[in-house]
């Protein structure tokens, strides 16, 4: 089962979606999604991202069935625009570490 971060103070509506999401991409890729980690809101930015999507490959069949999944999830939840992917593959260990460590500061 791959990770999945989230901030659990987050909107609850937030978390529904992400959670769709993340039951979405197991569907779609299996063994090839790593990781997810997910900003504690959808407004939170970190390289123009929300949701930070590890692969174990990005070739085009495997970023089509993100965006499909983004677009699925959103349009049941009526939540249409929200989710900013970044996907990367486990090599780009300085983003997936941004991601992680990312906080507000307020």
């Amino acid at each position: 089962m791959p990770a999945y971060v989230i901030d659990l103070r987050a909107d609850r509506r937030w978390i529904e979606l992400v959670e769709r999401f993340k039951e979405t991409l197991l569907s779609r890729l299996g063994d090839l999604l790593v990781k997810i980690v997910a900003l504690a809101s959808p407004d939170d930015q970190l390289y123009d991202s929300n949701v930070l999507v590890i692969v174990e490959r990005d070739d085009d069949a495997v970023v089509w069935s993100i965006m499909e999944s983004i677009a699925e999830v959103e349009r049941s939840a009526g939540m249409e625009g929200t989710i900013s992917p970044l996907i990367v593959t486990p090599n780009e260990r300085r983003i997936i570490e941004g991601f992680e460590g990312y906080e507000v500061v307020c």
